[in-house]
């Protein structure tokens, strides 16, 4: 697996608090399956402004505390951005993409969208980045109207379901909202968005879940095919499920058609 939404780098913002508690959790990941993640520290301007010494030093140190551990995790870069009018300027200048590709990880205000969050999307689908909006199931306009995360998807916009949120870590209704959004096809990515808070790590059980309630291939899609292709920097289909709607016919209609 692929784990492209992560607060494991120690000490940068409101993840993990120390390099000892990050290196336990990499053990974890690596033993429930994940080959590769993206370091994923906050950008918000107001909180965890750019800091580039610390993030470069904090990785080195993650590094080499992995090598004495012996863990094989590939670790890639990436931010977790807040987007606000500035953003799509500042991560061209500084380079705030996941990995080398134009995927940029996006989150928004909780409580309710801001005014100009469709033109700031905009913006950056303009300038030939692809956004994936973090934890939309947590957003509480979509847990109102869950069909407005089928609009993002209209605007170009990818979206990556926390593996928490299908297990009920967030509460009911944010679990209920999550499901939806995987059983009809509007997720495209499911990571853990792990902070290193608990000593447990959900990426493996959320993917057994959708396994064993959808499939084997979504389960895949989500964690391993999509990831891929996002660190490869390939398309990915926004709309992937097909829905089938039967014609509801009463008996005589029926007995017509025989």
């Amino acid at each position: 697996m692929i784990d492209i939404h992560t607060h494991i780098l120690p000490e940068v913002d409101d993840g993990s608090n120390a390099l000892q508690t990050s290196l336990e959790q990499l053990k974890r990941m690596q033993d429930g399956g994940v080959k590769t993640i993206f370091l994923t520290p906050h950008f918000m301007r107001t909180h965890y402004p750019l800091n580039r010494e610390l993030i470069r030093s904090k990785y080195e140190e993650l590094k080499a505390g992995m090598h004495k551990e012996n863990i094989q995790i590939e670790l890639l870069n990436g931010r977790e951005i807040f987007l606000d009018t500035q953003v799509p300027a500042e991560i061209e200048s500084s380079d705030l993409s996941m990995g080398s590709s134009s995927y940029v990880l996006v989150e928004t205000n909780m409580s309710k969208f801001p005014a100009d969050l469709n033109d700031i999307l905009y913006r950056l689908v303009i300038a030939g980045y692809k956004p994936i909006m973090a934890h939309p199931e947590r957003y509480m306009d979509i847990i109102s109207h869950p069909d407005l995360a089928e609009e993002l998807l209209y605007k170009n916009v990818y979206l990556q379901i926390n593996a928490g949120s299908l297990l009920g870590n967030y509460g009911k209704s944010v679990q209920k909202t999550a499901w939806f959004l995987v059983e009809n096809g509007f997720a495209h990515f499911l990571a853990s968005d792990d902070h290193c808070h608990r000593p447990e790590y959900v990426l493996p059980e959320a993917w057994k879940m959708i396994s064993r309630n959808i499939d084997d291939h979504t389960a895949k899609l989500l964690t391993e095919i999509n990831p891929q292709k996002m660190i490869d920097n390939q398309s990915i289909e926004f709309f992937y499920v097909t829905k089938i709607v039967e014609e509801k016919t009463g008996f005589f209609s029926k007995l017509f058609k025989l």
